[in-house]
């Protein structure tokens, strides 16, 4: 027993940094918001969330997930050549990118790189590639090492970054061009921070560099690239696909403020779903090896998404247009009703999410990768809907809500059932 309450202690513990860290990161881009949104008009948002994604997608998958692996063996050694492997592919990955851009300049849309509308970023699209994946490596990096303070850090870092960037190019008049170099200043910001920290205090890990052993680990989870670098593909298509068809059936406006709504109802549960997330990864794999049991981590990270998420639910449904258009400006108040109708799947959503890596630790990838299907179809059918037969966003957004609600609770019932067969087999 006081084992068990001293793995709880530890645990809501290591939450609660780096939750800390969030909120204050969240402050920062709450504060900030009020006048970005006055900067920027809705269409500008709505161009940089179509560009930002493009670079998103790439990165997510860039290392080809090989950095999930890199908490999972029991030498430390052997984390460190999964770090440097993953480092490895998405460097090669960012270099690849650059060339299928001159090829599809020189073949397949020609002048596309010089025309006004991809000029100004499509150079550093490679770059914030390889910037994103290398933030997804270190972070997995640091939770290995339960170095919780300095993830916390990076946080509100990369909001301070991202923030002052981008109301200094608000102020300066440079639209959705502003928007992309703020959003790309908090990657590089923290990319350097995470390199200084690597430097002095594990820098004794490079000496592990070793070819063969990244050779094979790369064999050994290549379960991870085969399996789970699809099902992200397909969750890519979840959360960009809609910003794709968005831009099809309707205005960069009607993008801008669905993105707006978007930020608010995912920015702050997002990264503390990120830290819940992180700190049950690591718990759930160290108690899933040592006796089997998955049910009490997946149960007690349940309990906490909820408790954390209710109330911003209800303040949403109640109070959420008339709140955000108050704070916002008049410009947003759409945003708001939008938000509103977007919460429930938001609120599930955020609880799936927090155990969403359960299925990697008991070998269910292939598994989650056919859900992810279904909730991918489910998505095209929701915009594809109310932007083609009933032409309104309105529609597409209630239609999208409703079916992603019902969607992520299959999914949460899902992994309670083989969380609890698995403690039950296992012991």
């Amino acid at each position: 027993m006081l084992k068990y309450l001293k793995n709880r202690s530890d645990y809501f513990k290591n939450i609660s940094k780096l939750v800390a860290g969030t909120s204050i990161a969240q402050l920062i881009s709450f504060l900030a918001a009020p006048v970005i949104t006055r900067l920027f008009t809705p269409s500008d948002v709505g161009s940089f969330t179509f560009l930002l994604s493009i670079a998103g997608g790439i990165g997510l998958v860039a290392t080809l997930r090989y950095e999930l692996a890199i908490i999972l063996p029991k030498e430390n050694s052997d984390s460190a050549n999964l770090a440097f492997l993953s480092m490895i592919i998405a460097f090669f990955i960012s270099i690849l990118s650059v060339l299928v851009l001159f090829f599809i300049d020189l073949f397949i849309l020609p002048g596309i790189i010089r025309s006004p509308v991809y000029k100004q970023w499509i150079y550093l699209l490679p770059v914030l590639i390889f910037l994103m994946a290398a933030s997804n490596v270190f972070q997995q990096w640091h939770n290995h090492k339960r170095e919780y303070k300095t993830l916390a850090y990076s946080k509100i870092i990369t909001s301070l970054a991202n923030n002052l960037s981008t109301l200094l190019m608000g102020f300066a008049g440079m639209g959705a061009l502003g928007l992309w170099l703020g959003n790309f200043a908090g990657f590089l910001f923290v990319v350097l921070f995470f390199t200084i920290i690597f430097y002095f205090r594990h820098r004794g890990d490079l000496s592990y560099f070793n070819f063969s052993s990244q050779k094979k680990l790369a064999g050994k989870y290549k379960f991870l690239p085969l399996a789970n670098t699809p099902q992200v593909i397909v969750e890519m298509v979840q959360s960009y696909g809609i910003i794709y068809l968005l831009k099809i059936f309707f205005s960069s406006s009607v993008l801008g403020l669905y993105s707006l709504s978007l930020r608010l109802l995912q920015a702050p549960l997002w990264l503390v779903g990120i830290s819940i997330g992180q700190v049950f990864y690591k718990e759930a794999s160290e108690q899933y090896q040592k006796d089997g049991n998955l049910i009490l981590p997946v149960m007690k990270t349940i309990r906490t998404s909820t408790a954390i998420a209710f109330p911003i639910l209800i303040i949403l449904l109640t109070i959420g247009p008339w709140l955000i258009g108050f704070i916002f400006g008049n410009t947003w108040t759409e945003a708001g009703r939008y938000a509103r109708i977007l919460a429930p799947w938001m609120f599930f959503d955020f609880i799936r999410s927090t155990i969403s890596q359960a299925p990697l630790i008991i070998g269910k990838a292939r598994s989650m990768f056919y859900l992810s299907l279904i909730g991918s179809i489910l998505i095209i059918v929701s915009i594809v809907t109310g932007g083609f037969i009933f032409r309104d966003p309105v529609v597409a957004f209630i239609m999208l809500s409703v079916l992603q609600s019902v969607y992520c609770l299959v999914i949460i019932i899902w992994i309670l059932a083989f969380s609890k067969k698995a403690s039950k087999i296992d012991r």
